[in-house]
This record gives structure tokens, sequence and C-alpha cells, in this order.
């Protein structure tokens, strides 16, 4: 925060009408990507905000407003993100809402520094999620509110959650339709999901679960045990392409972060995204999508079409 705004804050008067509490949280949201569990702790603000609810200054509405005020004048500096290091994402869900926390490992102590926060409430269809869908939910909404830093990254990113979302996902014989928009949205990203049981995962389990604020816990050492690690977010059409590439310079206008896929494994990769259980035998233009993501080839659109049509 501007130096200058810390004193203005910390002499902010109490809002004594809706209209005030309005203007403080209009402040307030735009730090709230700094400050952890920021959704919980303002959330008795924002029920002062209903113009269905009499306007009643409570001891919750005090000590809420009193916690915002001292965060914004005490918070810690946040990492500022850095494409060329690894980016971890913390996501975990509770029965209400989702909490995920964006970090990089530092060169410097090899240790996890935060460069943002997230938290949201569940919407009611959300709530009536299993355990296993809102914990892939909260790693969806994770991805899509930092896509920007992530898909980007040079280095596979890190996902730590307290359930094992990729071995569900993996396991399962077919997706339902909502599943399947996220595991394709999934495959957009290169990253390791890696299990963490709740009480090694407390930051955002405090962010999802609402409880009152704690001090950060020590950042894990090492950052990744090996029987911590579910899998990666890769395919086995993915390694024999690699093998295949072994030796050879990548072709002129293969994108980057996609692999080039000779001529005599093109009909295998097309067969993969045209029976995968993300696409489930669909059409030309979703097998397509599919192999775009990760694979490259010229004329590789008349060749799933022909595909396709046969």
């Amino acid at each position: 925060m501007d130096p200058a705004k810390v004193s203005d804050v910390a002499n902010w008067p109490t809002p004594d009408n809706r209209k005030k509490v309005q203007q403080f949280l209009g402040f307030a949201n735009f730090y709230r990507r700094s400050l952890r569990n920021f959704s919980a702790i303002a959330s008795p603000l924002h029920a002062l905000t209903s113009p269905h609810v009499q306007f009643v200054w409570n001891p919750q509405a005090e000590k809420s407003f009193l916690e915002l005020k001292r965060r914004f004048t005490t918070a810690p500096i946040l990492t500022g993100p850095d494409r060329h290091r690894q980016f971890v994402v913390e996501v975990d869900a509770s029965n209400d809402g989702v909490g995920a926390i964006l970090s990089q490992i530092s060169a410097g102590d090899n240790k996890v520094h935060p460069c943002a926060y997230l938290s949201r409430k569940l919407s009611s269809a959300e709530r009536n999620y299993d355990v296993g869908n809102r914990e892939l939910l909260a790693v969806k909404i994770a991805l899509e509110e930092w896509r920007h830093w992530l898909e980007g990254a040079e280095q596979d990113f890190l996902v730590w959650t307290d359930h094992k979302n990729l071995q569900y996902i993996r396991k399962v014989k077919r997706l339902n339709s909502r599943q399947a928009r996220w595991a394709l949205f999934f495959n957009r990203f290169r990253f390791t999901l890696s299990y963490r049981p709740g009480s090694q995962n407390g930051k955002p389990d405090a962010l999802s679960r609402m409880y009152d604020p704690e001090p950060s816990p020590k950042s894990p050492d090492p950052i990744l045990r090996p029987d911590r690690v579910i899998g990666s977010v890769t395919w086995p059409i993915e390694a024999k392409v690699k093998q295949a590439n072994s030796g050879n310079p990548v072709p002129k206008g293969c994108p980057q972060n996609r692999l080039f896929v000779p001529g005599t494994l093109r009909s295998k990769v097309i067969h993969w995204a045209h029976t995968s259980v993300l696409s489930c035998h669909s059409g030309t233009k979703r097998t397509l999508f599919m192999v775009k993501h990760r694979f490259w080839w010229p004329a590789m659109g008349t060749d799933v079409a022909e595909y396709v049509a046969a």
C-alpha cells in the first residue's frame, strides 16, 4: 500500500450508515488480493450493505472493521510474480467457500513466498458438489484467476491440495459435461498435483473455511515429498512424441510450448484425442481442440478432419 495512505486508513472513522460502509469496502476491495482471508473478514461488513436488513453496527462489524484496518497498515509485502521462477498454487475447498494462494519458490532461501491470495464463497449450486468436485472447482478457480501468469510460466508449476483430485479425474470412466469442460481447461496448463493432508495445507484451508487469522505456518521442507506426488498432468502419448523427437531440432513454425509430431505418430495422436475420456468420440472441432493443446504439425486440421470422417 502507498505509505501516504497508511495513516489515513489507521484514522478511518467508524462507519455509521450503509453508505459509509460501502465506501470503506470500495477501498478495501482494491487490496483484497493482497490480504489473506479477505472474504471471511469482510463478511460482517458486506452483510450491512444489504437494503433488506436494518443497519446496526454490531460487535461483529466492529471486529471486521478493526481487523481490516490493522491488516492494511501492517500487511506483509507480497512477492512480485516472476515468470522465470517456479509457481506454487495452494488450494482448498470447504462446504462454503474456496481459498487459494499463488506463491513462488525463492532462489535465495528455497522457501515459498506468497504472491497473491484468493478466496470466494460457493454458490448454492456449487455447495451441492461432492468433496472431489469442490476441490477440482478450487483448482479451476485458482488457475482462472492467475492464468496470465501460469499459462506463460517457463517452468511447470505445482498445485498443492488436500484431496486426491487428479487420481479421481484420471480413474473415472466417463466425465459429465462439467467435468469435461474443467478437464479441457486444465489441459491448457503444465502442472504437477501434489496431495498434502489438511494439516499441512493450512493457509488455503483457512481461506476456504473462514477461520480466524492465524500466523502463516512454516513452509514444508523439502518442497515436495516423493510420496505426496500423485502425478503430472501429462498423457502417455506425450512421452512417445517426446521420445520420437529426442535429439531432433524443433521444426520452424512450431509454436512454443507445443510438441512437434512426426508423421509416424500423427494418427496415434489423433486417435488419442478422438477417443479420450475428455472428448468422448467427439467431432472434428473438439478433437482438433484437444490436439492443439499439446501438439503441432503442418496441416494438422486437414489430418484430423480426414481421420474423424473415416
